[in-house]
């Protein structure tokens, strides 16, 4: 296994061992962020250090070598490749969709009194044109780049 994933799994206990003595420290409206983002790092962190030393015990060396090699062959076959770049377009169609209703919603709810979502409605908006731009600029590049 890889030394970078114990670093990693490190500094994620670290950045979650931080975080907790912030919100245990300070009194203040984001303790419950700084909370979750503690509990977070630390369940990912732990959750790598125990990978690597699971993985790395010589008793499960082949075990991970064969594990490797399947994953090499997967992210290099050409079908499943396929697959992963139609789930990504469809996830995109799938988001602005939904970025697209939230809009019309928080527009609505706005229009009848009932919140102030005004500059909601305004950032759904840019973050729409964004992710329509930015998708057609990755086209292209990659385009240019296969071509």
């Amino acid at each position: 296994m890889m030394k970078n994933k114990l670093s990693i799994g490190l500094i994620y206990v670290v950045f979650a061992v931080a975080c907790l003595w912030f919100a245990l420290s300070t009194e203040n409206s984001i303790g419950s962020l700084l909370f979750g983002f503690s509990g977070a790092g630390l369940v990912g962190g732990l959750s790598l250090i125990w990978k690597y030393f699971y993985w790395s015990s010589p008793r499960r060396k082949d075990v991970y070598e064969r594990k490797l090699e399947e994953e090499q062959i997967n992210l290099k076959d050409e079908f499943k490749e396929s697959l992963r770049n139609r789930s990504g377009r469809i996830s995109y169609i799938i988001t602005l969709l939904v970025v697209t209703l939230s809009m019309i919603i928080f527009s609505i709810i706005g229009s009848l009194g009932i919140l102030d979502t005004n500059l909601l409605v305004r950032f759904l908006a840019v973050l729409w044109i964004f992710m329509y731009v930015i998708g057609i600029v990755i086209y292209r590049i990659l385009l240019k780049k296969y071509q």
